[in-house]
């Protein structure tokens, strides 16, 4: 936790420091919250040349440092440009939020687990931006925007933390960030008031569900929305030529973002600002008067065209393939994602009462009540302030969620989600201003009624938040410590994982590794007798034998009830959870009996097939029968306790277990705990060995471990407990196996 909580404050500080240091030369006398998202989209753009300059992630650092310090030297020396203490604490709130996922979890890693695994292709991006032997094995995608990996891997340089945990540190940070961008608009209202902004605006449902989910793009992409609504509207210190030096700063990091999709909110913005001020100069005083008014931004605008386009010179071949390849469009209209349907609208407003953003509201009319209760703020507060000067911020939101409105018809739900997600913070800002900041608040019935308003929309955004974080997923790290191990081992050479994990390419990060299972798709050919299926283990017979000579190394799980592993394998190390096998000759044909998805099956004999194979005069592997005891799903700091009928021996135990918590087993002197795992259901994971003296029932007690903010979601499925004999196959002639379980067989 220490190494996530310094990763976000690291990108907190580092986008205050540069963000102030861009105003001060852009002419700004004083502290403005806008440095917040200036800063970030400054920090980006300096972090994403590292793959083209020498030493990487190191010499990014570097600058990045320099000019952090001489920002801290601005603050230093002149003390106006500095924040308010006050004013970083009025984000105190958010900050906790944030930390929630990893407080329910008793852990920190990568959030969204089993929810979002995209994560894992974003890990091995941010890990290839880092180094480039990781790069040589895997690529980076020559047109995705890659400013977020940019920043995370020189975070994970600067910090010399893992990338998950930067990654998750850079995430934590953008809510943080979005909290004090609020703060522009009542800078001078009291702490109270720039608390409830902050928070209500900072992390409203959608952007906690998004971010507790690990989509991190979302929730940047709604920050630079948010600051291109607020400058503008006018809310930003630069009033001369450099004025829209800022506005530059947010584009490029949208673009670094988004790709060029990602200027379609704050183009559409500047369209609509233009429309307004000619429309009205014209009414008011002829065209004439409305152009000579409008010439007076043709040189300011000028200037941050200009500054735009070289702050995202590294990346305009990126940008223009990304356009030529039609990413932005290539998604299918019926392309989910990780969605189950399409998003309601209403669950822009911040008021959803189901911790999973996926499902619909329950109860619906409670949902629907509060709702409407923002609803009615979000038009008062826009409504109040188109009678201002800051009357661009409301036409800012409604062209938010005409955009979304135009992604729900013609993209897929997957899409119209995302544009959802940015539209948000912008609707609860008009909610927040309508309590807080606007001449409403000057009326005698609101003014009394203000801090009970207040008070309700705080309280409403922060339950359902709270909710939706405390049910994020936080990824296990257990396992990635034991892959690591085996990584220097194995090298760059040709090497097999036979597991069903969608991280493992980036637990694995520089070696060449080929999944057995991954995303659905076979990596190799799969034998047809297994019949594999999602959700079943995967083990030495379930591929193809002459599949193996095109590896030096397996990794497998741990699994002693798994197929035993040809001769031509040497185990060459093991760790808690893995074995590391090594390829020393050819690997020969051998055959399997249709085991679906068990490691043997029993050869008959009286079949006509089994004869045929008895007729062939070759030796099968046999194996003991293998226990197994169905478990119940349990929930968070239960107790399950089943009973196998074993005989005395050595047994060694395992479970195809799937668990966001740690999960302790006891059974006859054993005391084991397995870590948590939210890798796909299939591989059997080893709980520990048990020797029995006298043939009967053995109890086996498991149970799941409970932190104070663990969600009652949080149920561990452990679905099985397998005995295996410790004795290991005895290799008999073919008619010896007649009735017996054979794991192989191979004709003489």
């Amino acid at each position: 936790m220490p190494s996530l909580i310094a990763s976000a404050a690291a990108v907190c500080l580092c986008s205050l420091l540069l963000g102030q240091a861009v105003l001060a030369l852009c002419g700004a006398k004083r502290w403005h919250w806008i440095a917040a998202p200036v800063g970030f989209a400054a920090l980006i753009v300096l972090a994403v040349p590292a793959i083209h300059v020498p030493g990487r992630s190191v010499t990014v650092v570097i600058v990045i440092a320099a000019l952090s310090l001489g920002g801290l030297a601005l603050w230093i020396r002149r003390p106006l440009h500095r924040p308010r203490v006050s004013d970083l604490l009025a984000a105190l709130p958010v900050v906790i939020m944030v930390l929630v996922p990893f407080a329910a979890s008793g852990r920190a890693g990568t959030l969204g687990v089993s929810f979002d695994n995209d994560m894992g292709a974003h890990l091995l991006l941010a890990e290839a931006y880092r180094s480039a032997a990781v790069a040589k094995v895997s690529p980076l995608l020559p047109a995705y925007p890659l400013g977020p990996h940019a920043v995370a891997a020189a975070v994970a340089e600067g910090l010399n933390v893992r990338i998950d945990i930067a990654f998750a540190g850079l995430s934590a940070a953008i809510p943080v960030l979005l909290a004090w961008t609020a703060l522009a608009c009542v800078q001078k209202a009291n702490w109270f008031a720039r608390l409830f902004v902050a928070t209500v605006v900072g992390i409203p449902f959608l952007i906690a569900a998004y971010y507790g989910q690990g989509a991190f793009k979302e929730t940047m992409e709604a920050l630079f929305v948010l600051a291109a609504a607020l400058i503008i509207a006018g809310l930003q210190p630069v009033l001369d030529r450099r004025r829209w030096i800022p506005l530059a700063f947010v584009l490029a990091g949208a673009v670094s973002v988004y790709s060029l999709q990602g200027v379609v909110w704050p183009v559409a913005f500047i369209a609509i600002w233009i429309a307004v001020r000619v429309g009205r100069d014209i009414l008011r005083s002829g065209p004439r008067s409305a152009w000579r008014s409008q010439r007076e931004e043709l040189l300011p605008g000028a200037v941050g065209f200009g500054v735009t386009v070289a702050l995202l010179i590294p990346q305009i071949p990126r940008v223009e393939r990304f356009v030529a390849t039609g990413a932005s469009i290539n998604i299918a209209k019926t392309n989910l994602g990780n969605l189950i349907g399409p998003l309601p609208a209403w669950e822009a407003f911040g008021a959803w009462n189901q911790p999973d953003l996926r499902l619909p509201a329950a109860p619906a009319f409670t949902a629907g009540m509060w709702t409407a209760f923002i609803l009615a703020l979000v038009l008062i507060g826009g409504v109040t302030l188109l009678k201002t000067s800051y009357w661009m911020l409301p036409l800012a939101a409604v062209a938010s969620m005409l955009v979304w409105g135009y992604a729900n018809h013609a993209q897929s739900p997957y899409v119209a989600a995302k544009a959802l997600v940015i539209a948000s913070p912008l609707l609860l800002v008009l909610a927040a201003l309508a309590v807080v900041g606007t001449p409403l608040t000057r009326r005698s019935w609101l003014a009394m009624a203000a801090p009970l308003l207040a008070l309700l929309l705080l309280g409403r955004i922060v339950v359902s938040s709270w909710e939706a974080l405390r049910y994020s997923k936080i990824g296990p790290t257990r396992h990635l410590a034991e892959l690591r191990s085996l990584a220097h081992v194995i090298g760059t050479q040709p090497t097999l994982y036979l597991g069903n994990d969608d991280f493992i390419r980036w637990e694995l990060a520089g070696a060449n590794v080929t999944p057995a299972y991954f995303a659905g798709i076979p990596g190799v050919p799969l034998r047809p007798e297994k019949a594999f299926t999602y959700g079943e283990p995967l083990d030495f017979d379930t591929v193809n034998s002459q599949a193996f000579n095109g590896f030096d190394w397996v990794i497998t799980p741990k699994d002693a009830a798994g197929s035993q592993a040809p001769e031509q394998m040497r185990l060459a190390r093991v760790t808690s959870s893995y074995d590391l096998w090594q390829r020393v000759s050819v690997v020969p044909t051998r055959s399997v009996l249709a085991e679906g998805p068990n490691a043997s099956a029993p050869l008959d004999c009286s079949s006509a097939a089994g004869r045929v194979i008895v007729r062939a005069r070759g030796v099968a592997a046999v194996r003991a029968p293998e226990p197994v005891v169905a478990v119940p799903p349990i929930a968070p700091g239960a107790t399950v306790t089943v009973t196998l009928q074993l005989t005395p021996g050595t047994w060694l135990l395992e479970t195809p277990y799937v668990s966001p918590l740690p999960l302790s087993v006891t059974s006859h002197g054993l005391r084991s705990t397995l870590p948590a795992n939210l890798e796909r259901p299939g591989p059997r994971w080893p709980i520990g060995q048990i020797n029995v003296v006298r043939a009967g029932p053995v109890p086996i007690t498991l149970r799941t471990t409970k932190y104070w903010l663990t969600p009652s979601s949080d149920v561990a499925t452990p679905e099985a407990v397998v005995a295996t004999p410790a004795a290991a196959d005895q290799i008999l002639p073919l008619r010896a196996a007649c009735g017996k379980l054979v794991d192989w067989y191979r004709a003489g």
